[in-house]
This record gives C-alpha cells, structure tokens and sequence, in this order.
C-alpha cells in the first residue's frame, strides 16, 4: 500500500510503548486515509476495489505497451522504449457517470494520464476522450483530438502550475457526471471541465505514463463507483 512514510518493518523490544502505539496510530492513518468526497453527485454502487495485494498483476489490468509488475503492494508501470510509445494499460470496465479514486507516486516517471476512451459507436471520432494530465511541475484536465481529423486539437480545458514530489503518494479523485468533469488531487485546487462529449459510455479505464527504461510511477487503493 502506497503511504508517505518508511513502513514499520522492524520494530526494537527497545522502544517505549507510549512510542510504539504512537507509530502505529501513524501508519495505521495512513493506510485508512478518507475517500476524497466527490463534487458532482453521490457515491452510489462501488464498481471496482483493488489494493494489489498479491503477488503478480491482478487479472483484468492489461499492458497494451510498456510493461506492469506488482511490488510491495502497489501496482508499477513503466515505459519500455522498445515499444516505441508511452505506456499504455487499461482494465475493461464498462461506466458511464462514475468516480474513480486512486493513489499515485510519480517516482522517476516523467508524466502519468489518467481517463477514458469513448465506447465504440458512441462517437464519430476515433482515440481517447479525456485525460488528467499530471508531471511533476503540475496538472491539466484535457480533451484528446479526433484522430480521424487531421484539423482536430487536444483541448487543455483547465491546469495548474503546482508542484507534485515525485516521493509523495497523492489521492487523485476524477469525476465523469453528464457533461462535466471534476478531477480532485489532496492538497490542490480541483480542476473543472465541461464538454458535450464527456457524457457518453466509457468501456474502461485508461492509464499512460511516460519515462525512460527502468522508471516507474506507483498505483495502489484503485476505487470506482458509479455516481448519482
């Protein structure tokens, strides 16, 4: 499980019991961090709950390029140059209005998306519908292009310029209601967005990161909920 704190793997017969209980009450906080509470409606059935507990890659959680491993309880992608394209990994789950939460260390990763494609046939356009863009010098909320139309742009709906530690783990909170869109980052201000296609069926979840060979960025406690 992701924290932000060295966990608890030796403990001296030493020390006080005052001091250990403190400790643990610490890291026990940590682990049961509070749901960030979404904006755009309420939690209604929970779709998805997965901790990376086991020791390989959970079935569903697919590399369409680059590659995923399970390490100390958090999932770790990773860019292979290779491939020659960022990598790309999806788990198939059919949404529409919904809050997907996760916790994430960007490590030695250059940038980390998180979003959704368009269900085939629900658009004319062809490639993702929106991202949350995030580097270590900050964040956006984005609208990807038509690649069908040569003319067609990404549009940066909203962004900030805030600085994310490559060693802190952060709870990232997207929101997909009708047409808007809310993504929530603990300690940073929420980025909005509204646009008439957002509404439409999602067929999964869509996770890239970019970095060189042997980089990784950390996933852990992924939650989706259909949201009313």
């Amino acid at each position: 499980m992701l924290a932000q704190f060295q966990p608890l793997r030796h403990v001296s017969a030493h020390m006080k019991p005052a001091r250990l209980f403190l400790a643990v009450l610490v890291a026990s906080s940590f682990a049961n961090a509070a749901d960030l509470p979404p904006q755009l409606g309420t939690l209604g059935e929970k779709l998805l709950e997965e901790t990376f507990a086991g020791p390989e890659v959970p079935k569903g959680w697919n590399a369409n390029t680059g590659s995923l491993r399970v390490v100390d309880g958090t999932l770790r992608a990773a860019e292979k140059s290779s491939d020659m394209h960022i990598g790309a990994f999806r788990y198939r789950l059919p949404m529409q209005d919904c809050a997907v939460q996760i916790d994430f260390k960007l490590g030695d990763a250059r940038v980390i998306n998180l979003g959704f494609d368009p269900t085939p046939g629900e658009l004319k356009k062809k490639g993702h519908l929106l991202s949350v863009v995030i580097s270590k010098t900050g964040w956006s909320l984005i609208e990807h292009n038509d690649k069908a139309n040569p003319e067609s742009k990404t549009k940066t709906h909203a962004k900030a310029e805030t600085a994310f530690d490559p060693a802190t783990t952060y709870t990232l909170l997207l929101e997909c209601k009708g047409d808007n869109v809310v993504a929530q980052i603990t300690g940073k201000e929420p980025l909005k967005a509204t646009a008439p296609d957002f509404h439409v069926k999602k067929p999964g979840l869509v996770f890239r990161m970019g970095g060189k060979d042997g980089q990784e960025v950390a996933f852990d406690n992924v939650k989706v909920w259909a949201l009313k």
